[in-house]
This record gives C-alpha cells, sequence and structure tokens, in this order.
C-alpha cells in the first residue's frame, strides 16, 4: 500500500504543475489587453466636445503574435453603427480606434476584442459637462412666476443652483426644482410669486462622472443669471410722468395762443390812422344821406 502510495506522488506533483501552468496561462491571458483607460477603476474613458480634440481609444496587445482587434459600440460593430459613419476611423497597427469630433450621443459602452482568443476589455465613455451660454440678466415683475433654466450637456450631469449663502440640490421653501425635457436633474429653478427681495444672482454648478472621475483637468461647471425685480407699480410711474409732461405742453401751448391772439387784436386797433377813422365816419354819413 506505502509502495503505490509512493509512486502516485509523482503523479500528484506532476497534475499540479499542469494546474499551475494552466492558470498561469490564464493569467497571462487576462492582461493580454491594456486599455488607455483615464480611471481604470471605473473604465473610464473621457472626452470634452467643446474642444476638437478627438477620443482615442486604444488596447495594447501584449501577446505575441498578430492579432486584430475588432471593436464594437453598446455591444454592435462600429462599422454598423450609423451614428459613428464617416466619423470614425480604425488604426490596427496601433490598436487605436480613433473618433473625431465626439458628441454627447457618442457616450456609452465601447468594447475592444481579440475574436481569436474571445478576449475583451470595456471602455466607459462619457462626455464632460458642461453648460450652454445663457442670457445673464434676467427681469420679472413683482409678484410673477420666476423661471430659470441652466442647459446642461454632458452624461448625466448633476446641477446644484447656488443663491447667496445657500446651496439648493433639492426643492427647498419658496424655491422649487425641476427637470427639463431632457430629464436633467433641477434644469429648472421657480418662484411662484418673486419678491423685490429675489433681485439677486443664481448661480447654477454642474458635474459629472467626467469631471468627478475621469480628468484632473477638468473643472465644475459653472453659470449665472442675474435677476432683476421691478415693483408692480414700476410700468405705471413712466406713463403718468408721460401724462403729465404732456398735460404741461399743451397747457403751455394753449396760454401761449391766448396771448398771442389778444396781442394781435390789440395791434389791430392801434394800427388804424385818426384820418382811416375820420374817412370812415365819412362813409358812414354819405350812406345815411343818400339813405
Amino acid at each position: 500500500m506505502e509502495e503505490h502510495n509512493f509512486k502516485l506522488i509523482p503523479i500528484l506533483r506532476y497534475f499540479s504543475l499542469i494546474l499551475l501552468f494552466l492558470a498561469a496561462t490564464a493569467q497571462s491571458g487576462a492582461a493580454d489587453l491594456i486599455p488607455n483607460y483615464d480611471n481604470e477603476q471605473y473604465k473610464l474613458k473621457v472626452f470634452d466636445e467643446t474642444k476638437t480634440k478627438p477620443l482615442i481609444l486604444s488596447c495594447n496587445i501584449t501577446t505575441p503574435g498578430k492579432h486584430k482587434l475588432s471593436w464594437l459600440r453598446n455591444n454592435q460593430d462600429v462599422s454598423n453603427d450609423p451614428q459613428l459613419t464617416r466619423r470614425y476611423e480604425i488604426i490596427d497597427a496601433e490598436n487605436k480606434l480613433i473618433i473625431s469630433n465626439p458628441k454627447e450621443e457618442d457616450a456609452g459602452k465601447f468594447t475592444c476584442r481579440l475574436p481569436d482568443t474571445g478576449e475583451e476589455k470595456e471602455f466607459n465613455v462619457a462626455a464632460k459637462m458642461y453648460f450652454k451660454q445663457l442670457n445673464h440678466n434676467q427681469a420679472f415683475v413683482e409678484g410673477e412666476k420666476m423661471k430659470l433654466h441652466c442647459i446642461a450637456y454632458g452624461t448625466e450631469p448633476e446641477i446644484k443652483w447656488v443663491i447667496g449663502n445657500e446651496t439648493y440640490d433639492v426643492s427647498r421653501g419658496r424655491i422649487t426644482l425641476t427637470p427639463d425635457e431632457r430629464n436633467i436633474k433641477n434644469a429648472f429653478l421657480f418662484i411662484d410669486q418673486v419678491e423685490l427681495d429675489d433681485r439677486k444672482t443664481y448661480n447654477c454648478t454642474g458635474t459629472n462622472v467626467a469631471i468627478k472621475y475621469g480628468n484632473a483637468n477638468y473643472t465644475e461647471a459653472h453659470e449665472y443669471i442675474y435677476v432683476r425685480v421691478k415693483g408692480k407699480l414700476a410700468a405705471l410711474w413712466p406713463f403718468l410722468g408721460i401724462c403729465a409732461e404732456v398735460f404741461v405742453l399743451c397747457a403751455i401751448i394753449l396760454i401761449y395762443e391766448k396771448r398771442r391772439n389778444k396781442a394781435e387784436l390789440d395791434e389791430s386797433d392801434t394800427d388804424q390812422s385818426p384820418e382811416q377813422k375820420n374817412d370812415q365816419r365819412g362813409k358812414e354819413t354819405e350812406i345815411r344821406q343818400r339813405k
């Protein structure tokens, strides 16, 4: 019995060596593709839509030999993706996928795959969040409903409003925050009845996964709106002022015309000479005598 056990020992050792070799091969295979992540923990690759810089995805192949990668977007071959038509380029020699003029809608899951081994690596591609330039000055009348909109772009923007020393990321008090038509949370800010004290600067700040985890050079996006609030009677005072000016002008014209007419009558009386007056009287007597 002991002799049989002694003979089994080399066999077990040989079998264990095979298992170790297979495990080492599997581990080395797992490292065959090395993606150019911006953040390896989140498998993240980011881009800035406002820049002209292309999006470059690469998977370095460490396994010797000739290999050709296939590239997929959302589990579909990029060559069959109409959204990327004429905007992508695959460089097989460098194991790269290049997308020119990347857009917000290009974000999503990309995959580089070795068809012969089945190994693949995923990219979570995200667009940096930014705000569209706003109308920085807006005016409302006291009692009106105030509506402000921060127009944000990028992958899943996170918006909060800063008013004075107060920060709002949820509705609170007189401030109501709602998503917009693109379902971006906190994009709209409402106040049902604006007051004179609401005249101030409203700052909206934003961030997303690309800013927080993707690129150390990316900072939070900022925009501001300065709100002016007019009193309810603010529009009435200019109208009353215009009416008063018209009344004063009419009074001045009327007084001037009366004085001018009176002066003309006085001048017409003084312009007649005594001879003209006597001649006029003489004519009147002649007419009487003829009668």
